[in-house]
């Protein structure tokens, strides 16, 4: 009972299904495990930049935002830092020019000259916001302004490489007191042009809102990050204007004049550095990989993060989607199982490369065209996560297509010719199933060999001479068997038993009269090879051979016999039970006939196929021991020569 549940048990391991299954949970939890460690996040961003890249503008067209950059040739005029009395005419300037926003990315954490010319100008113009710093180091706001609005935070948060891809928008201090951004205040002032306030969601009060438009805020593990910092507001950056610089002017030119009311009029204004003595750059996706732009300086990063709340406001472009982390999983688990399931089913080498290859073309242009929709799909590990269950479902067949070759070479290699071999690994589906041969009932003619007169000489010789006898009778009639297609699946002693029609089925009447020809074919190249192997034998003072045949064909049981531990693949039924008794039939009879050295013997099912070929005996109605009936007996002596020579023919 033990051995049968063993038998059950590795029967169940190896059937497909559950081969597949096991290497797609395998793979499924490798993948999300890894991914959840964070391995994976650094490709996961590159492809993301890589997509973003696709995806910006070609152009800066439209967009409201106008930048007053510092420049080096500023520095050299006007001084490091920028004083006071320089930045009041500036905002000035823009003021009587119709600027609807004006953002200041200088600290002005203490004063320069012209400092109460600076206050007066702030505090006069309502669309002006200075900038501080609340995170890291904090640099205060200048100590003049009086209204809440006119001051936001210029923070950006930096992913590894300090690349920034996400947009801080709001900060709370430790009593729960909101803070903005620098970009968050200038596109609300803008936005008051269109009546748009920041509202919350709806549907979830912790959501913001410009318009009908929620800004969903950013979750440590959305998209491709993991375990990512989502302290305060953030949401991800678009970049949409693409690397080509928003619209801009040095401040010499603005307070040299040389800017018109039409240019500045109904704009967003940031001023800010663009010098190369003054350190301010960062990474972003648009600089990251193969043939990627420049850094970004903080003003044009401030410059992306108020034109994308613009456009979320008046246009409607919500940031970035992302799926939420059990779709996420059912994704990655879904490719594992079709990975698994396509590896496992198919296994043509060339078949699998071209599968691998489509699905992740097919992969990525999904991937490219959902991020162009708006929506952040986790092509790595859903990507990973295939070619995985793919590759160890080809390894895991690969492995198990060895052991089956070796099971058969196992089972049939030793006692078949070489080509027969190679059809049955050929044809292996039609009779193995799950790694192992398939029990199956099927029509077989079986022979039985027996030497006469075998225990005697046995017991009064050498056991090594003995042995060395006895191997070279079976390896003489093995080697006939092979030769006309027999399987020998069983050795007794001097007894020898050989399969025809095993383990492939015959499904035709032609077949299964070939396999009964075949049978007595090879009786009859045994007796006559008897005849050589006896010559050799009593030269080398050894004794002689006679054997005793029997054939029949019928109905049988062919698959795998024994325990888990140890089996062989054999045929069992009544149809051996004949082939064994015809053998044993009459032998005292065989016995003192010394006129023949072999005598073969088969039943009706044998010799319907064998007539007129054969030159044939009928020895009548016989009873064979242990057999209820009598059934009709024919001895076989060759066949006719006509038959012979007209095979001759054939065979020229």
């Amino acid at each position: 009972m033990a051995g049968y549940k063993m038998m059950q048990m590795v029967k169940i391991i190896h059937s497909k299904p559950i081969a597949a299954t096991s290497i797609a949970l395998f793979i499924f939890g490798m993948v999300v495990g890894i991914r959840q460690l964070g391995l994976l996040q650094e490709l996961e961003l590159a492809l993301y930049d890589f997509h973003l890249k696709s995806n910006t503008m070609a152009s800066v067209s439209g967009s409201p935002v106008l930048l007053i950059r510092v420049y080096e040739s500023d520095i050299r005029r006007l001084g490091y830092p920028i004083g006071d009395d320089s930045l009041a005419r500036a905002l000035h300037l823009l003021d009587e020019q119709g600027a609807r926003a004006i953002g200041v990315d200088l600290y002005r954490d203490f004063p320069t000259q012209g400092h109460q010319a600076l206050r007066a100008a702030v505090n006069h113009i309502p669309q002006v916001v200075m900038i501080e710093k609340r995170l890291g180091e904090a640099v205060p706001r200048p100590g003049f302004i009086e209204e809440a609005n006119q001051v936001g935070f210029s923070d950006l948060k930096q992913d590894n490489g300090g690349v920034i891809r996400r947009g801080l928008l709001m900060v709370w201090d430790d009593d729960g007191q909101p803070y903005f951004s620098l970009a968050l205040q200038l596109a609300l002032k803008y936005l008051q042009h269109f009546n748009i306030t920041l509202t919350a969601d709806p549907a979830d009060k912790s959501y913001i809102r410009l318009a009908e438009t929620t800004i969903p805020r950013f979750d440590g593990n959305d998209g491709g990050y993991q375990h990512a910092d989502e302290g305060g507001y953030q949401m991800l950056l678009d970049y949409e204007q693409g690397s080509t610089p928003f619209s801009s002017y040095s401040l010499s030119q603005l307070l040299n004049g040389e800017l018109s009311a039409a240019q500045i009029r109904g704009r967003v204004v940031l001023l800010g550095m663009t010098a190369a003595s003054v350190i301010d750059r960062h990474e972003s996706p648009l600089s990251t990989g193969w043939g990627a732009a420049h850094s970004r300086y903080g003003l044009e990063i401030q410059a992306h993060i108020v034109d994308q709340l613009i456009r979320v406001a008046l246009h409607h472009d919500a940031p970035l989607a992302t799926l939420a982390e059990a779709m996420e999983i059912f994704w990655i688990a879904l490719a594992a199982i079709l990975g698994a399931v396509l590896g496992v089913w198919i296994q043509r080498p060339w078949l699998l490369i071209v599968l691998i290859t489509a699905g992740v073309a097919l992969l990525w242009a999904l991937t490219q065209y959902i991020f162009f929709k708006g929506l952040w799909f986790p092509a790595p590990p859903v990507a990973l996560a295939y070619i995985g269950t793919l590759a160890l479902a080809t390894l895991y067949c690969a492995q198990r297509e060895h052991a089956e070759r070796e099971l058969i070479m196992r089972l049939f290699g030793k006692f078949v010719a070489p080509e027969v071999a190679t059809m049955l690994w050929q044809q292996r589906e039609q009779f193995m199933a799950e790694g192992r041969p398939r029990p199956q009932r099927l029509t077989v003619t079986v022979m039985i060999i027996d030497l006469q007169g075998y225990t005697s000489p046995i017991e009064s010789m050498d056991p090594a001479i003995a042995m060395e006898w006895i191997n070279r009778y079976l390896d003489a009639m093995t080697c006939i068997a092979a030769e006309h297609g027999g399987i020998v699946d069983d050795y007794a002693g001097d007894g020898i038993k050989v399969n025809f029609g095993v383990p492939i089925a015959r499904e035709s009447e032609s077949e299964i009269r070939e396999d009964a020809r075949q049978a007595v074919n090879c009786a009859l190249a045994m007796g006559a090879t008897l005849g050589h192997l006896n010559d050799e034998l009593s030269s080398d003072d050894l004794p002689t051979c006679r054997l005793r045949i029997g054939i029949c064909c019928g109905v049988a049981i062919a698959g795998n016999l024994g325990s888990a531990h140890r089996m062989k693949y054999t045929t069992v039924g009544d149809v051996i039970n004949t082939a064994a008794r015809l053998e044993n039939f009459d032998k005292e009879a065989f016995k003192s006939d010394q006129t023949h050295n072999f005598r073969i013997l088969v039943d009706e099912g044998v010799y319907r196929y064998l007539k007129p070929a054969y030159h044939t005996t009928s020895l009548g109605q016989c009873h064979l021991r242990g057999k209820k009936r009598e059934i009709t007996v024919y001895r076989i002596w060759d066949k006719h020569s006509d038959v012979v020579e007209a095979h001759k023919e054939v065979m020229k």
